[in-house]
């Protein structure tokens, strides 16, 4: 019953953090269209980037949440397993979808070379940091605090998967380039975003820890960007939205569903605190 006391201030808080990350991007975008933006970015984007973060600051250290299910312990030696996992699971999902794009003339690898890890290395400390950001919001805050009011786990993946998809969506509208109708492209990020919530939120939840969760996001991010991004492989036109390395392919979405829920089976039974 004890458990159940904050149940209340819990649901404020959050219903408060969802409204500040929902808007933020959107704000961002405003500040964005009055100051305007360069190449490094703009003062909008660092909005949308520190709003979720700095929410959860405030309501930790103000509003009564407290610091207990931050997740900052790195809990390595007793989380093994999740923690090459958080290492492994891109590469590995990234190869598999790549292999079969080129097997099947999806996907045009001519352009790869070995200057690849070079890339790859200048990409990952900078995603590094823009993660902690991020997974300290989403799985530092949000995530723990569904937990802590007895939602059912697998909803409270969804949840936070819907709402960290809809966070993007504003400077997503700017950023993508894509030449894919935006009525079946963003639908799509979603249901990948909110698969990968469960990966995350399944890590999260059995190491108590949110630095698996920051691996596995910055290895994402630094791969299949750079892939992407740098034109070191170029999916087909019209079958982006099936074999995409990034979350929103059919194939990427598949493969992370497959694990998502075999972590979520595996833990179903376990009763751990964050």
């Amino acid at each position: 019953m004890m458990a159940r006391k904050y149940d209340k201030k819990t649901l404020r808080n959050v219903f408060i953090f969802t409204l500040v990350v929902l808007s933020c991007g959107w704000v961002g975008r405003l500040v964005d269209l009055k100051v305007g933006t360069d190449s490094n970015g703009s003062l909008g984007q660092l909005i949308w980037l520190v709003s979720p973060l700095l929410a959860t600051i405030i309501l930790r250290s103000f509003m009564g949440d407290g610091w207990r299910d931050f997740g900052i312990r790195l809990k390595f030696r007793e989380n093994l397993f999740p923690y090459f996992l958080s290492i492994l699971l891109i590469p590995i999902t990234t190869l598999i979808v790549v292999l079969v794009g080129h097997h099947m003339n999806w996907i045009d690898t001519s352009n790869f070379s070995w200057s690849f890890p070079l890339a790859f290395g200048l990409a990952i400390v900078p995603m590094f940091f823009k993660n902690i950001f991020e997974e300290f919001a989403w799985r530092g805050y949000l995530a723990p605090k569904l937990f802590s009011m007895g939602l059912n786990r697998l909803l409270s993946h969804i949840y936070v998967g819907v709402i960290w998809a809809l966070w993007h969506i504003p400077y997503l509208l700017v950023l993508i380039d894509t030449t894919e109708s935006l009525g079946t492209y963003i639908p799509r990020v979603i249901v990948g975003l909110v698969v990968l919530s469960v990966v995350y939120g399944e890590i999260r939840f059995v190491t108590g820890s949110v630095w698996p969760a920051v691996i596995l996001h910055t290895l994402g991010n630094a791969i299949v960007d750079t892939l992407i991004l740098k034109k070191f492989m170029a999916v087909q036109v019209g079958y982006e939205y099936l074999i995409a390395p990034s979350p929103e392919g059919l194939f990427t979405i598949s493969l992370t569903a497959i694990v998502g829920l075999w972590l979520y089976k595996k833990y179903a039974k376990s009763n751990l605190q964050n």
